[in-house]
């Protein structure tokens, strides 16, 4: 399978779509943003891609140095993880446009997730300093935030300060303005060890989805 032909251009827009705005590319980018996954596990999360497609893609992505492979899992790079901000604003922009009538892709967590790192990384400051267990519909994602970075990952954090449960549904309605951390947080289970982590996170979520909503 040829690489589609470059737009060639000196912008640095151009150049930018020469890397992402093939097809597929930054979905293969979104997927790893949720942490370390086999070709499988790319390719269960992409409905609708063809194997060597997703090979291509992979190639691509890493040649270009944005994604590396290690036994048999591929993982961001540094460089990879910068994406991050390029996929948020898409989510930003995408939340307003309509649904598919019937989308093609399952209701997915870990896509979710990545859209709520973006929005937590923009919103973090460079001394918060958080380790928590977010429970995003019902599916375990461990957040660290430390220097203004965060990642938010599939899977348990073992012995977590502060562990908390949400849907995606308080999240838009949050972005809404329909309603606060606070209200939603007070219907849920929270379990901590140190109060002012869950302070610290609440806040720092308030924050996040105020931004995801365009309130800052």
């Amino acid at each position: 399978m040829s690489r589609v032909k470059p737009y060639s251009m000196s912008c640095p827009i151009s150049r930018s779509l020469d890397l992402l705005g093939n097809r597929w590319a930054v979905h293969v980018l979104r997927e790893l943003h949720a942490g370390p996954a086999s070709f499988a596990q790319i390719r269960a999360g992409l409905p609708g891609i063809a194997s060597n497609m997703l090979s291509v893609r992979l190639s691509e992505l890493c040649a270009a140095g944005l994604i590396a492979k290690s036994h048999r899992l591929y993982t961001l790079t540094e460089r990879g993880l910068s994406t991050r901000a390029i996929l948020f604003e898409l989510a930003r922009f995408g939340r307003h446009q309509p649904v598919p009538d019937a989308p093609a892709d399952p209701e997915n967590g870990a896509h979710r997730a990545v859209i709520l790192a973006g929005a937590i990384e923009r919103a973090a400051g460079p001394l918060d300093d958080i380790r928590a267990e977010i429970l995003l519909d019902g599916e375990p994602f461990s957040l660290t935030v430390t220097g203004g970075r965060a990642a938010l990952q599939s899977g348990t954090m073992p012995l977590a300060p502060v562990q908390i449960a949400f849907d995606w549904a308080d999240v838009e309605a949050v972005a809404r303005g329909d309603l606060r951390v606070a209200n939603f947080a007070a219907e849920r289970e929270i379990t901590a060890e140190d109060p002012l982590q869950v302070a610290a996170l609440l806040d720092l979520l308030q924050k996040a989805m105020d931004i995801y909503g365009g309130f800052k």
